[in-house]
């Protein structure tokens, strides 16, 4: 074995030096950065770099007395030298000389009173700086890439910028793949001089050559709109930028899973490293952080729309939060559409294929029907409790749906003397409610991974032939795999991670059953009978507190409610939407029918949000509710009891007209005005 010689001693010179023969030397974190690092020229890099010394080593002896004179058209305008020009007003400039090669061209720049806040300039206003004696294109073309070398406007918390073809962009790609292939397209990136802090990029095209302005003011009101609600567990813009026809967001939440991803790979080696009552803790936590992190959405006037488990992300240190929220178009562009696991989480109401909505009377007998065949024992569903007053008052009740309105004001709940027609499915567009559904769907997921059920299993078992239609004499089917076509199979599948749940001693599982008898009230067929995302959250709370001994649940302080008093929250946020938009509004007041945040959508949805808040937490005589001890255990003396009664609805809040905001902008290049306090 021969002697190492220091030619053999790999270090960091070594492998810098490889990484530039081979063609990989600015691939960020791939190579040291002690030793190959790219130079960005920021605000400090310049003023620490451009000084008297750094300018006199430039220029010849014999122009460097010169620094020391008045500029030659001060004559009491100013009594600068050229020196003091160059360091306080033409730094950039003189940086972009001395790499053109042309140094000593700064004494007449400064006489024609150039200086840094004149760049960029046009390749044709180049020319008029006169850097050669005859016309050189070759040097007024090298001048004029150079500047924007010097000219880089780094991004900043909450900030946007629209960057010109040929700016620098101030971003370092990271050559890193999280194990989720769903999540491979969002590049990971990081601020100049700053490799520890990493973003993930996300990229929407705005048209490409061509700018769609549509697309482009959609753009800049689903940011605005995402920036409405800063949520633990919902995936920041950090900052955006437009870019070549094309728009970026990026967010400091690093996914590594998806929660599809999670729970496919059964054991992700970030949660095999936790200790197993951890592990059992971390995923129970995780259904309060989502409820709380959708409360949120609904208690400003949003909604999520698209919960499932590919729009859920884990990072490596195993917290979950919200892709986006689904519901603002802009950022569903960048993901590959799955047709079959949006109809799978989709709510009942949503889809036509669905069973059709019912009564509560109708409900109920369905729901006792189905109890009786399941022989469910008394955790049976949430839905069963609707007291018998309820059902006689509104019996004879005929449920129809307007075309005009999507709040519950455009239900006629009158009687009718004409028989009945036969009930069709119903569409009905995403709301709270649907929401809620989706999320109890998510929560089956996470308990079965936690019960070390298989999700393929799941499937399997709620999975039914349905027809499709009939060709001659062949009878075409397929197969549904939803939970709201299979509900169920669904409820049968709850019985066993419930029945599974009491074979373990661990304190975790004995919460279980009590978050399952929660689930079954989420999914209930009826929209009206869902608790909302807010009682989801506070029973959950109180069942990890109580049954699990969870003492420090995440987000448990509820930190993000909107506490107003209940005769102000209409106006109260309403006008809140309609300060932001009047801020950020241009002169010109346009508006964009693209935006789904358009000012009457606005106001309904808010509205309909706090009254469903008021609706569900008024407890009256003439109201009807439904007794939560007599279905499930409860954890308090005080049993649970929530409005359901559609007739005790609100009436909806009268539009206001606000005017559509114009975005945010920046001057591209006026350098003060760029930057975000």
């Amino acid at each position: 074995m021969t002697s190492r010689t220091l030619n053999n001693v790999v270090t960091e010179q070594t492998i810098a030096f490889n990484a530039l023969i081979y063609g990989y030397a600015g691939h960020s974190l791939v190579t040291p950065h002690s030793v190959l690092q790219q130079v960005w020229w920021t605000d400090e890099k310049i003023d620490t770099t451009v000084t008297k010394e750094f300018v006199t080593s430039r220029l010849r002896p014999n122009e460097r007395d010169r620094l020391e004179q008045p500029v030659a058209f001060g004559e009491g305008l100013t009594d600068d030298t050229y020196l003091e020009w160059i360091l306080e007003k033409a730094k950039r400039l003189f940086l972009t000389l001395v790499e053109s090669g042309v140094p000593d061209q700064i004494f007449p720049v400064i006489d024609h009173s150039w200086e840094d806040d004149d760049l960029p300039l046009p390749l044709e206003e180049v020319e008029k700086l006169a850097l050669s004696y005859e016309r050189n294109d070759q040097l007024n073309y090298k001048f004029y890439h150079t500047q924007f070398t010097y000219l880089l406007r780094e991004l900043t918390e909450g900030a946007h910028f629209d960057y010109a073809p040929n700016e620098v962009l101030p971003l370092e790609y990271v050559h890193s793949l999280p194990p989720a292939v769903a999540l491979q397209n969002w590049s990971r990136v990081h601020l100049p001089t700053k490799p520890n802090e990493v973003y993930v990029r996300r990229k929407f095209s705005l048209g490409g050559a061509v700018l769609d302005e549509d697309l482009e003011m959609e753009f800049h009101h689903d940011v605005e709109a995402s920036r409405l609600v800063e949520h633990d567990h919902i995936a920041p813009v950090w900052a955006s930028y437009a870019w070549k026809g094309n728009a970026y967001v990026l967010t400091n939440f690093v996914g590594q899973h998806t929660l599809k991803s999670f729970i496919d790979h059964r054991k992700p080696a970030q949660y095999q490293r936790l200790q197993k009552k951890d592990r059992y803790q971390l995923l129970l936590g995780w259904l309060h952080c989502l409820a709380d992190a959708i409360t949120s959405l609904h208690q400003n006037g949003l909604y999520h729309g698209a919960i499932r488990p590919s729009n859920i992300l884990i990072d490596e240190s195993n917290t979950v939060a919200f892709s986006d929220i689904g519901s603002l178009g802009s950022f569903q562009k960048d993901k590959r559409p799955d047709p079959q696991e949006a109809y799978n989480y989709g709510s009942p109401e949503a889809h036509s294929s669905a069973r059709p909505l019912l009564t509560d009377q109708a409900l109920k007998k369905v729901d006792s029907t189905q109890s009786r065949k399941q022989s469910v024992s008394s955790h049976g569903s949430s839905e069963q409790s609707v007291s018998s007053s309820s059902s006689r008052a509104h019996s004879k009740a005929k449920l129809t749906r307007t075309a005009t309105n999507n709040s519950l004001s455009g239900f006629d709940f009158g009687f009718t003397r004409s028989r009945t027609p036969k009930t069709t499915p119903t569409l009905l567009p995403a709301t709270e409610k649907s929401d809620v559904f989706a999320l109890g769907c998510v929560y089956l997921d996470i308990l079965t991974f936690l019960l070390k059920k298989k999700a393929h299993d799941f499937t399997k078992h709620r999975s039914s032939k349905k027809k499709v239609g009939e060709s001659g004499r062949t009878v075409n089917s397929r197969t549904d795999s939803s939970f709201h076509g299979n509900i169920d199979k669904v409820r049968a599948w709850m019985k066993v991670l419930e029945d599974t749940a009491f074979e373990h001693d661990d304190d975790a599982f004995r919460s279980i059953p009590h978050i399952l008898d929660l689930v079954r009230a989420m999914l209930s067929q009826n929209p009206g009978l869902r608790p909302t995302a807010r009682d989801v959250r506070d029973r959950l709370f109180g069942i990890l507190v109580n049954y699990s001994g969870i003492v420090d649940v995440h987000c448990g302080a509820h930190s993000h409610d909107i506490l107003v008093r209940a005769s102000t929250i209409d106006s109260d946020a309403a006008s809140t939407v309609a300060s932001l938009r009047t801020s950020n509004s241009g002169p010109d007041g346009a508006s964009s029918s693209a935006s789904v945040r358009t000012s009457t959508a606005t106001t309904v949805r808010v509205s309909s949000m706090m009254n469903s808040t008021l609706r569900d937490s008024s407890v009256t005589e003439s109201s009807t509710l439904f007794d939560d001890s007599a279905s499930i255990r409860t954890i308090s003396a005080e049993p649970l009891k929530i409005a359901i009664s559609p007739s005790k609805t609100l009436p909806p809040p009268p539009t206001v007209k606000v005017p559509s905001p114009t975005p945010r902008r920046f001057n591209p290049w006026h350098r003060a005005s760029s930057r975000v306090s």
